[in-house]
């Protein structure tokens, strides 16, 4: 889904305490193939960032919190898995639509790059530490169908590198069944997305998820 909200089709019902195993699409679907692929001309705004689910929690209302410990996250598929691109006019690197800046664009690029469980392989001189994450992590919004390109309140688009394994990301029930969305992993990045996108990969990413009656998180 490129959307998170309260209209789509349930993937899955599970009760509160249960575990998920997630085969994640990267941010860019799988389009970008090679170094040639540019996503000016492979990608179509605003269907990027896919998101798995929904996937219904028993008994989660309105008021409620859900809690998704992120458990594992490995790579899935043939390298290179990685991909990580300048796109014109988009992240902070350059200006946006936005934000007009008197500079040009930046030149597209794209790289791929092969990850595996310990390391990033950016080029032959330069390996970086495997530090998985979700980028996009969500319950749905009570009525609003927020894409996957935003975050918000509900949760989304947030690309924080701490939402690896290990943690916990609290999110609050607004619908019935709370609607988890989750995808957008990325195999490392910094503080922040600079040129727009992380190194951007496909995983098998392992949760499980907790229920809190009662408690708001608003």
């Amino acid at each position: 889904h490129y959307t998170m909200g309260p209209y789509s089709q349930p993937v899955m019902h599970i009760k509160p305490g249960d575990r998920v195993v997630v085969e994640t699409r990267d941010a860019f679907e799988g389009k970008i193939k090679t170094e040639k692929d540019l996503p000016s001309q492979k990608c179509v705004f605003p269907f990027l960032n896919p998101q798995n689910g929904p996937i219904m929690i028993e008994g989660a209302e309105k008021g409620d919190t859900v809690a998704v410990y992120i458990e594992t996250m490995k790579p899935r598929g043939q390298n290179p898995l990685g991909t990580c691109c300048m796109i014109p006019e988009f992240g902070a690197l350059t200006g946006t639509y936005y934000t007009a800046t008197l500079n040009d664009p930046l030149p597209e690029i794209t790289r791929k790059i092969n990850v595996d469980e310990k390391w990033v392989h950016w080029s032959p001189r330069v390996t970086l530490p495997y530090k998985p994450h979700i980028g996009t992590l969500s319950c749905s919004p009570e009525i609003d169908s927020i894409n996957s390109l935003t975050p918000d309140n509900h949760g989304g688009n947030m690309d924080l590198p701490d939402m690896g394994p290990g943690s916990i990301t609290y999110l609050p029930v607004r619908s019935p069944g709370a609607r988890l969305f989750i995808g957008d992993a990325h195999a490392c990045q910094g503080d922040g997305e600079v040129c727009g996108v992380a190194v951007e990969y496909p995983t098998t990413t392992t949760i499980h998820v907790e229920l809190i009656k009662n408690y708001q998180i608003e």
